[in-house]
């Protein structure tokens, strides 16, 4: 390969990114935060530049890796202690990724904060964590394939164009515990 790839399986780059205006919604005991973890066509902080590259595939965010263990966690430390919830929708659509996710309701100590501080609007950033590759000759800094492997809840952002909205549906509880007993029957086949 001759095009700059960052962060690999075992050791993923992060792209630390901003919720602007994020509320947390309270739907019956579910707490839910939605918005975009990542923008397209525009530089972030770090002056790369997510955008579809036409010659390789139509979409910037390879999701993957990420729907087979969709995780919310903090600070991208990969131990239960810090799993602060799951993501329930996530697609890649003109503006960017969005992304909806279900807070943990653990009391954990770790998790209860993070939760709490978004809750209060204190914290408002997210990272996306994975393999990013840089593939357009013309323009180095075209982050053009985002195989995302994690999201997580940070205190810093760098993409002031991520937003987050509070959710307005009702949960219905018996789909959402059916979709989880779906994701754990197809976790125990592996």
């Amino acid at each position: 390969m001759n095009y700059l790839i960052k962060g690999s399986p075992k050791k993923p780059a992060f792209k630390i990114l901003a919720l602007k205006d994020a509320q947390i919604k309270q739907q019956d005991e579910f707490l839910f935060i939605e918005g975009y973890a990542n923008t397209k066509n525009i530089a972030d902080r770090y002056g790369d530049i997510p955008a579809v590259y036409p010659q390789k595939r139509d979409y910037v965010y390879d999701l993957t890796e990420f729907k087979q263990n969709p995780v919310l966690l903090i600070d991208h430390v990969n131990k239960l202690d810090h799993l602060a919830g799951s993501v329930v929708e996530i697609y890649e659509d003109e503006k960017g990724l969005y992304f909806k996710a279900l807070f943990s309701a653990s009391n954990h100590p770790t998790i209860a904060h993070a939760r709490q501080i978004y809750k209060e609007g204190h914290a408002k950033g997210i990272s996306i964590a994975g393999r990013f590759h840089y593939e357009n000759p013309q323009n180095p800094n075209q982050l053009t394939l985002a195989q995302i492997y994690e999201i997580s809840l940070v205190a810093i952002p760098a993409d002031p164009r991520s937003l987050a909205s509070p959710t307005e549906e009702k949960v219905n509880q018996t789909a959402l515990k059916e979709e989880i007993n779906s994701w754990l029957k197809e976790l125990n086949k592996n």
